[in-house]
């Protein structure tokens, strides 16, 4: 009776184990759109993982998880990365997505140049271009765009069905819905700018504040969960207040509008109508207007050191910047990145300009909570675009 017993108690968990597979196979659609998305989610942020920690991690079935695997390769989106090291007993396999599987297209619009940047899954830069480029709202420039988005597609040699879509930052302040703009001084648009642009583009496409972009490609390069104050030194000075990866905009989506605080009441005029805002003396124009809007050049005599003018705007410049980095220290209590198209050249002068820094703090005898960003080229295209990958 023993016997039969457990031959019993294995028929019935047969029975068990072909209804589970037969409901799992049967409902694949509904697997598809919840396990589908979880595992792939799971193996993006981890890099690699096995059956076995996907099934730990996620809490489902090793048969589900085969099953999502299976689809996921089918897709394209990941690949099966060989066995990974064992110490003994049967290798596990791991899994990997696809890179290049998906891709998104980021844009920054300025006044004065276009930059674009087709990026992977992995964030990795697979083309861009930069040129000098005046901004007009006007039909020819809408055409220009478009065919410099064509060509580098073309050049990238990239499948229209791969392109997630395209991200495109501007110096603008930009409504929830990432199509209407509540405030622009810096480059001049009309009211309907997405729907003028998007007779030209054939793609989806969304619009960004080029400051918060910067500061989400920070954030996503440094993989932090920390709280950064990202400060966006670029053709204006804006900036973005980061916990992880999410942006805090506030309520009417204009926090991180440094540029506009006030650090020499009664001072020089700002384009805004006020007088005294960092971004007056802190935007990278303050330094490119010496050398024919070439800041690069500008850095690049400050070396040399023989030109006491250059050395004096300089010091002036971090002067009113640590000024700015000081209040930002003592409201949010964070890190504090410094961007933009300036950002990347302040590592050559960041000890100097540390020391400014804690000598107007109260509370810290050091200034290395600011530093230097990762991302030192095309940030807010960058992050543009990242939006899509993140989606």
């Amino acid at each position: 009776w023993k016997l039969k017993y457990i031959r019993s108690k294995r028929h019935v968990l047969l029975i068990i184990l072909i209804k589970m597979e037969r409901e799992t196979f049967m409902t694949g659609e509904r697997f598809k759109t919840r396990d589908f998305g979880n595992v792939f989610r799971l193996i993006y942020s981890e890099k690699q993982c096995t059956r076995q920690q996907i099934s730990a991690k996620l809490g489902i079935s090793l048969p589900t998880v085969t099953h999502n695997l299976n689809l996921l390769e089918e897709s394209g989106l990941i690949y099966n990365a060989g066995a990974q090291q064992a110490t003994g007993g049967r290798k596990a396999h791991m899994f990997q997505c696809i890179a290049n599987a998906r891709l998104a297209l980021g844009i920054d619009i300025t006044r004065h140049h276009l930059s674009l940047v087709l990026i992977n899954m992995n964030l990795d830069i697979l083309c861009k271009k930069r040129f000098r480029c005046t901004f007009e709202d006007s039909h020819a420039y809408f055409e220009n765009l478009r065919n410099e988005i064509e060509q580098l597609l073309s050049e990238s040699q990239t499948d229209p069905g791969k392109l997630l879509g395209i991200g495109i930052s501007m110096p603008v302040i930009i409504n929830r819905d990432q199509k209407s703009i509540s405030y622009a001084t810096v480059i001049n648009l009309s009211g309907n700018i997405y729907e003028r642009m998007a007779s030209h583009i054939p793609y989806p496409f969304l619009l960004f504040n080029d400051a918060n972009s910067a500061g989400l490609a920070e954030s996503w390069f440094s993989d932090s969960s920390e709280t950064i104050t990202y400060l966006f030194l670029g053709s204006s000075v804006g900036g973005a207040y980061m916990t992880g990866r999410q942006i805090q905009n506030g309520a009417n989506r204009r926090a991180g509008e440094f540029g506009h605080m006030c650090i020499v009441p009664g001072g020089a005029p700002c384009y805004c109508g006020q007088k005294g805002c960092l971004d007056a003396y802190c935007s990278a124009k303050v330094l490119s207007d010496f050398t024919d809007e070439n800041l690069g050049v500008f850095f690049e005599e400050l070396k040399k050191g023989e030109n006491p003018g250059y050395i004096k705007i300089f010091n002036q410049y971090m002067d009113h910047l640590a000024i700015a980095v000081k209040n930002l220290r003592m409201c949010y209590d964070s890190d504090i990145v410094l961007g933009g198209s300036v950002g990347p050249y302040m590592a050559d002068y960041i000890e100097e300009f540390r020391k400014k820094v804690s000598s107007l703090n109260p509370f810290e005898q050091n200034g290395d909570y600011v530093r230097v960003c990762h991302y030192q080229t095309e940030a807010a295209a960058v992050g543009a675009a990242i939006y899509y990958i993140n989606e």
